[in-house]
């Protein structure tokens, strides 16, 4: 019988081969899509019995070790993994913890293949992330059945992953739309200072993806959180929807009273922002529009308002803001003020290092300001 079974599967291409050059191609073809299945077992025998069985409806790779396994796995992960638990160095528990550690080798089902009957053992594999277990004496119609049970369930939860991406992106979608126009409401009333809003975007972006590049305040800018705080900086300044008109687009400086006026823009904005945060009562990317709502106004020396936070106190996204807004209101033509040159807002913002901007956060701008003056040159103030 493993004679027969041996030379069933001899013959058939290596993995590694399945996943390069034209056999690759021709693979790939729809008519001739097979699912792949990974089989590591110390024994050569029981890896051969399994092949024997799965041979007709699945690409099939064989591996003595998980050592052996992983690098081909990695290369080209499989559908679905049968894996023996009692194997000499390294046993199938430590095999898929190495397998679940693998970004893309965690989603993928697990089997374990076994004679003990434990429940403990039972419990721990599952504990680690196999999806079923499967007795060394199994019966073929079995193990076919509960293989393809298993594929099934993985694609019907791709499937749904998909769709709830979709759904999300949708989602995502039409909220950057509704804060754009929010933030072209603001600048329609605030007139001096049209395209603002949307600049910003950019520079928080080149500013974010620097940092992190730089390994800077790596632990909070992530991928995911530089995304939100794009999607959050147009709406900054959404507070100066309640800023009296003449002070808005008052010609000239403001007097004391008028600008004590214009600071509170900070609240109201930070007031609706969570008028809002409370009607969805969850964490949403929103929290953090709040935040760099009511703080881009404040200070590193915490000379700043509302609240005169100083230094680390102040969120990591309105310190950043705190920059791309600045820069854009002394590179734009304001009413109380021409447009500076490139020259004169570098060293009027280098002048407040430490100061009004956080030093790090400074540093990574003046060596990249150029990034900022394109931004600007490409867009009509």
């Amino acid at each position: 019988m493993n004679a027969r079974m041996e030379q069933a599967t001899r013959g058939r291409p290596p993995r590694a081969a399945l996943c390069t050059g034209a056999t690759l191609e021709a693979d790939l073809r729809p008519e001739n899509m097979k699912r792949r299945i990974a089989i590591i077992d110390d024994s050569r025998a029981k890896r051969a019995a399994l092949a024997y069985v799965l041979r007709d409806s699945f690409d099939i790779s064989a591996y003595g070790s998980g050592r052996e396994a992983l690098p081909d796995l990695l290369r080209c992960p499989p559908d679905l993994i049968l894996l023996d638990i009692e194997m000499p160095d390294e046993d199938g528990f430590c095999v898929i913890r190495n397998i679940k550690a693998q970004p893309t080798l965690r989603d993928i089902p697990v089997i374990f293949i076994t004679s003990v009957d434990d429940r403990h053992v039972e419990a721990e594999g599952l504990r680690l992330g196999a999806v079923d277990f499967i007795s060394r004496n199994f019966v073929p119609e079995t193990i076919l059945a509960r293989v393809n049970v298993h594929l099934e369930l993985q694609a019907y939860r791709r499937s749904l992953e998909d769709a709830v991406r979709e759904k999300t992106r949708m989602v995502e979608k039409l909220q950057d739309s509704i804060v754009i126009t929010l933030s072209d409401l603001v600048e329609c009333r605030d007139v001096a200072t049209s395209g603002h809003a949307r600049r910003t975007i950019s520079y928080v972006e080149i500013l974010c993806r620097e940092l992190a590049a730089r390994g800077m305040y790596a632990d909070l800018l992530t991928p995911e959180t530089i995304e939100v705080f794009m999607r959050a900086a147009p709406l900054h300044d959404i507070g100066k929807v309640g800023i009296d008109d003449a002070i808005l687009n008052k010609p000239g400086r403001l007097n004391d009273l008028e600008f004590d006026a214009m600071r509170h823009h900070t609240l109201l904005g930070a007031r609706a922002i969570q008028r809002a945060i409370d009607q969805m009562g969850a964490p949403t990317f929103l929290d953090v529009v709040k935040e760099m709502t009511l703080y881009h106004h404040e200070r590193w020396d915490g000379m700043g308002y509302p609240f005169g936070l100083q230094g680390e106190e102040i969120p990591l996204c309105a310190r950043i803001m705190a920059v791309a807004d600045v820069y854009d209101a002394l590179i734009s033509e304001r009413p109380y003020k021409p447009p500076l040159s490139q020259e004169q807002v570098v060293a009027i913002m280098a002048g407040e290092r430490g100061r009004q901007f956080d030093p790090a956060i400074m540093d990574v701008f003046l060596s990249i300001h150029e990034k900022f003056a394109a931004v600007a040159a490409e867009t009509e103030r």
